[in-house]
């Protein structure tokens, strides 16, 4: 099967999901539950047919204890699951709900007049049992989620690291976050904002 995202790019993507077959004969379409639109970042089809894919959503936020305005937006990172052939929803994860702005690499300006993307989401992959990988660019950081209860397990990198990172270890702004069988992780390093220091692959085992 082919599968990609169609919708508005404002910023962040507003659509939804086809799935085809090798000759691009649409086979259905898959679209976000609870009145959201889809992301284009991640579409993950699991072995139980159940998506999972990245939302973006606009939150009323005071943001004056950041530096930024009172009547400000934050974008909330959404990782959502949906049963492909019901449309249910099985799964929904909000990172306003366990990742605090404080915890972003951005600070919003003053004078800010369109969304805070304090979190970033850019992929969500299956962890063992009922757990998820989910990596943020604008926090540097993966995260291990428990699908049972949404509690952060662990934060890989980021301000506020579970792990030692040792020298030359630490990743920033990654993205493409997957997880192999062998425990290890491989983080698609973005290294910087910068164009003067290179991006590269990078690989870590975790518990």
């Amino acid at each position: 099967m082919l599968t990609w995202w169609v919708g508005h790019h404002g910023g962040y993507g507003q659509g939804e999901y086809v799935i085809a077959d090798r000759a691009y004969n649409e086979i259905t379409r898959v679209r976000v539950g609870n009145g959201y639109e889809g992301d284009h970042h991640e579409f993950l089809i699991t072995p139980e047919d159940i998506a999972l894919f990245t939302v973006y959503s606009e939150v009323p936020m005071d943001l004056s204890p950041f530096g930024g305005p009172e009547d400000a937006v934050v974008l909330d990172g959404i990782a959502q699951e949906v049963d492909i052939e019901t449309g249910e929803v099985c799964f929904e994860w909000h990172s306003l709900d366990h990742v605090g702005v404080e915890e972003s690499h951005y600070q919003p300006s003053p004078d800010l007049n369109w969304g805070f993307d304090y979190f970033h989401i850019n992929s969500i992959d299956l962890y063992p049992d009922r757990y998820l990988t989910i990596s943020a660019r604008s926090t540097s950081a993966v995260y291990k989620v428990d699908r049972a209860t949404g509690e952060v397990v662990w934060r890989l990198v980021g301000k506020e690291s579970d792990f030692e990172m040792g020298e030359g270890t630490r990743t920033a702004f990654q993205h493409d976050a997957r997880r192999h069988p062998d425990n290890t992780i491989t983080i698609f390093d973005n290294a910087a904002a910068s164009r003067y220091v290179p991006s590269r692959w990078r690989s870590t085992k975790t518990l």
